[in-house]
């Protein structure tokens, strides 16, 4: 056969085209007549969506299936139905993970039975006040798990987290508190959680201070406190306040009170990079003066010695020199502390540059009237050098 001749293939696809054509038109017809012109229609399925929207809107209760994609149900919130959207889990198909509750009509009365509770509670005094704080709690607790993912299973966490704060519940309120941030973390109440989370973190370091136990002991009696380590859990705490809300209106006392933990407990090297981490992540706090003072502090008592890094001294020169020209008026004040502390990375001498010299001053040239000569004389003074760490 001669190669540049055309192949039978393509000596028949005319023919072939004339014979698929009928078959495609069909085809496109009766899938046309099966569907409809809806699909062509965008106004029409907005006003659907719309419909939808409103009737939930106005009667949640009117479908209480599990199939969340049904007219008539609120969109479900939190990060357990953002999961839910990429498709059931392995786990869930196979029947072992519990499915999400919805009772809107049980949800509401127990949310209301809790504010029942928790109002007599505020009027209320002694044992009874903390009681009736509690069984509030419980209600807003069941409350919450008739109606998940939604925004009253939000307030019902809020609620019975402030009970359980009121009781003085103070380990339960915080597991609340940390349940409603880690499912909604987007919640409206993130400031006023961050508060509730610092005040409890900073009563269990204060606590743990006055009267530290081992790790060891076990608390089995009071609900202020956590099982174990009352000063890991407070720390733990401001952890997760920093991490959670990093912009929060509390984040950066969070991050000052764990600095000045660490300061007070003597680890001076996580102190300074706490006290750091505040410096620059929060420039406008009314805490920088006092963290880089105290970052100062930390880096002096953080350096070993000649044999060891010159980085906490060079790093403290910088505080100085920082604090001189950003807070005139408060360094003034703590002009003392500054002196002593410029001698210690001033004049240090590495060991290995064999002996120290004697005297390490600089000569200022001063001129003053002399009072028997009533002439100008040139008398000296010394002071301390701030410069870099010396080298030999």
């Amino acid at each position: 056969m001669n190669r540049s001749s055309p192949s039978p293939s393509i000596r028949l696809r005319p023919a072939v085209q004339a014979r698929t054509a009928p078959l495609l038109i069909g085809s496109a017809l009766v899938i046309s007549a099966l569907v409809g012109c809806s699909v062509f229609s965008t106004k029409k399925t907005l006003l659907s969506d719309y419909d939808a929207t409103r009737r939930s809107i106005e009667n949640p209760t009117i479908n209480d299936s599990e199939d969340d994609s049904e007219d008539g149900i609120f969109q479900p919130e939190g990060v357990t139905a953002e999961k839910r959207k990429g498709g059931d889990s392995f786990f869930a198909r196979m029947g072992l993970t519990a499915k999400r509750r919805k009772d809107v009509t049980l949800a509401k009365a127990r949310f209301a039975e809790g504010e029942t509770l928790y109002d007599q509670a505020i009027a209320a005094e002694g044992t009874d006040r903390a009681r009736l704080f509690r069984e509030a709690s419980t209600k807003f607790q069941e409350a919450a798990k008739n109606w998940q993912s939604s925004s009253l299973e939000q307030e019902a966490l809020i609620w019975a987290a402030e009970a359980h704060f009121f009781a003085e519940d103070y380990y339960d309120a915080e597991q609340l508190y940390a349940k409603l941030n880690k499912e909604y973390p987007r919640n409206p109440y993130l400031d006023h959680v961050d508060s509730r989370r610092f005040e409890i973190a900073d009563y269990w370091l204060k606590t743990d201070s006055a009267n530290h136990k081992s790790f060891v002991v076990m608390n089995v009696s009071d609900p202020k406190f956590p099982w174990n380590d009352t000063g890991g859990h407070g720390k733990r705490v401001l952890e997760r306040v920093r991490i959670e809300n990093p912009t929060g209106k509390v984040s950066d006392d969070a991050t000052m009170r764990l600095a000045v933990e660490d300061f007070q407990k003597g680890n001076y090297e996580n102190a300074a990079d706490t006290f750091a981490d505040l410096r620059l992540t929060f420039p406008d706090s009314e805490h920088q003066f006092n963290a880089q003072f105290l970052e100062l502090q930390s880096l002096l008592a953080s350096y070993q010695g000649a044999d060891y890094s010159s980085i906490p001294l060079t790093d403290a020169q910088a505080r100085i020199k920082q604090m001189v020209r950003q807070f005139p008026q408060e360094a003034s004040q703590k002009q003392d502390e500054l002196n002593e502390a410029i001698p210690r990375f001033a004049f240090r001498w590495p060991s290995e540059c064999g002996s120290r010299p004697t005297t390490a001053t600089s000569v200022v040239k001063t001129k003053r009237p002399d009072s028997t000569t009533n002439a100008f004389s040139k008398n000296t003074k010394t002071r301390p050098l701030l410069h870099e760490p010396l080298r030999c």
